[in-house]
């Protein structure tokens, strides 16, 4: 009976394999190619590409060719032949025909996968996956999971706009969080999954997050664009922030986390992660987003579900007309005139004033504040001469304020007018002592204006040169960090961010409405960027840092 069954089986297996078509001489090249399709799929490379080449030997200007020269290409490398595949795959990766592209790129990115996983997944990116076949969409998507299991996690984020991946980029957030015991974190990227891509979870499984999280377990937000429009600033206060965050931990056993969440520019995501953020309780305080106009589309949802937002770098006066819990760190536009109006007349001793400015709203503000400042405190403004952004020829404005005599001259400008101007004057016979704003604060000055703006004095936002112990410290320690300089917005960053751990040392309890009250009680912050508030000032920021120009440097004045 044994043997029988054997046998049964046997003719089981001849039949079948006889109802295959074989592959004789009067086959045609797309019979050939067909099988050999069917080889690749079952393994047998080298019948493959032997089918591949003789199809392409017999009928090489068929309209399929292309793709039976990459189905070739795909045997050659499957044979551990990775340069032969290369060089015929490199022919097709700008092809016309979408199908062609698409599986060349694919094959491109898996022969880079053997020494570059950054390289092969830009491009997979770059690849159209829906003009892949079943088999070959599937090597796609598995390449493309197996290299992002390489990316560290800290730039794991930043692949989320990449053509099709933002999918299989949550699932690994997801996996690692889960891995590592952060439940809150990985219970926040499934629910994410589940809202935006339904059914991934039967199809991909979910990780084992073990025990749910505690009500403990809270952390702040990072809503930035860290992608796309934006990011390149976005960025900047992120890692601002994180510092702020790293250098609290050292010092605090009981430490929240600061956890990033990418907008990738998009209003449309930013109020999907706000709406995500306040249905998640585990989230306490948001800090973000980068401009006004985000912070006041986010701001709705701030406030009906009572969750504190600060953002480090809005600098609209609409957003201090919110309230509670909406918050921005960022002083009213002007602030910076009337610190140097304070300091040309208190420490310089001078009263009168000229001022040359451009029609911009900006530097218009800017000029009325200097104006009133100089006028609270005795002196007076004896000449304003405005001009169209873009001019290059000051001689009409410089002509009215000699009339005048002026001890000193106000230029509300960037640094690029700020250079043109300055020799002006002294062509002109102009030389008077030279004040402005963080404009000026550019490499340019020194590179372009020379000794025109010797002796200048200017406030910056932040300045790299101070001596102010709390921006020396944390010029510091970002260079150490970043192993590069850091940016105003940086320091705005790590301003905004340590208010908000200063509000959670406060709170034995953190929760959202405590957050927010001892947000909308904090007084003045002593931090990086020098003196910093929550919302409106309308008191003059004598501790902008100012800065002069000696002998071809700028330098801080202390």
């Amino acid at each position: 009976m044994k043997f029988r069954n054997i046998f049964i089986v046997f003719l089981v297996l001849l039949l079948f394999a006889g109802c295959q078509r074989d592959i004789g001489d009067n086959s045609t090249a797309s019979e050939k190619a067909s099988l050999a399709e069917r080889k690749i799929q079952d393994g047998d490379y080298e019948r493959a590409l032997e089918l591949f080449t003789s199809a392409l030997e017999e009928e090489g200007s068929n309209p399929d060719a292309p793709l039976w020269d990459v189905g070739r290409a795909e045997s050659l490398f499957e044979l551990s032949r990775k340069e032969e595949a290369l060089s015929i795959v490199s022919r097709y990766t700008n092809s016309g025909n979408r199908i062609v592209k698409a599986r060349a790129l694919l094959l491109k990115a898996r022969i880079e996968a053997t020494s570059s996983p950054s390289s092969s997944l830009n491009t997979l990116s770059s690849l159209d996956i829906e003009s892949l076949d079943s088999y070959r969409s599937g090597v796609a998507v598995d390449l493309c999971r197996e290299q992002l299991s390489h990316v560290r996690t800290d730039v794991l984020s930043g692949y989320r706009d990449r053509g099709w991946f933002e999918l299989y980029v949550l699932l690994q957030l997801e996996e690692r969080f889960a891995a590592t015991g952060e439940i809150s974190r990985a219970a926040l990227y499934g629910e994410e999954i589940d809202r935006l891509y339904p059914g991934a979870h039967s199809l991909w499984g979910r990780p084992d997050y073990g025990q749910a999280g505690s009500a403990s377990d809270t952390w702040i937000a990072l809503l930035m664009p860290l992608s796309g429009e934006g990011s390149p600033y976005g960025k900047q206060v992120s890692q601002g922030a994180h510092l702020a965050f790293d250098r609290f931990s050292e010092m605090h056993s009981n430490s929240p986390e600061l956890v990033d969440f990418d907008t990738q520019g998009s209003p449309a995501r930013l109020t999907e992660l706000m709406q995500s953020l306040a249905e998640n309780p585990s989230c306490v305080a948001i800090l973000g987003p980068l401009t006004s106009s985000a912070t006041i589309a986010a701001a709705s949802i701030a406030e009906r579900e009572d969750i504190p937002l600060l953002s480090p770098t809005a600098t609209s006066g609409d957003v201090d007309n919110i309230g509670s819990p909406v918050f921005r760190l960022v002083v009213s536009d002007g602030n910076q005139a009337a610190a140097v109006a304070e300091y040309a007349v208190r420490n310089e001793g001078y009263t009168r004033f000229g001022i040359i400015y451009p029609h911009t709203a900006q530097a218009l503000g800017e000029t009325e504040q200097f104006r009133a400042v100089v006028e609270r405190m005795g002196g007076t403004v004896v000449s304003s001469q405005g001009y169209q952004p873009g001019d290059t020829d000051f001689r009409a404005q410089i002509t009215s304020l000699k009339a005048s005599s002026p001890q000193a001259i106000f230029l509300p400008v960037s640094a690029w007018d700020a250079v043109q101007i300055a020799p002006q004057l002294k062509f002109y016979s102009l030389e008077v002592p030279l004040f402005g704003t963080s404009g000026w604060d550019d490499d340019l000055l020194l590179r372009h204006g020379g000794e025109y703006v010797e002796g200048a004095v200017f406030t910056v936002a932040f300045g790299l040169a101070s001596l102010y112990p709390e921006t020396a410290r944390f010029v510091y320690n970002y260079n150490r960090s970043y192993e590069q300089e850091p940016t105003t917005i940086a320091a705005q960053g790590y301003d905004a961010a340590s208010m908000l751990l200063d509000a959670w040392e406060q709170i034995s309890n953190p929760s959202r409405s405590r957050i927010a009250r001892k947000l909308s009680s904090m007084g003045p912050w002593y931090g990086a960027s020098g003196r910093c508030v929550l919302g409106n000032d309308t008191e003059t920021r004598i501790s902008w840092p100012m800065m002069t120009v000696i002998d071809g440097e700028i330098l801080g004045i202390e």
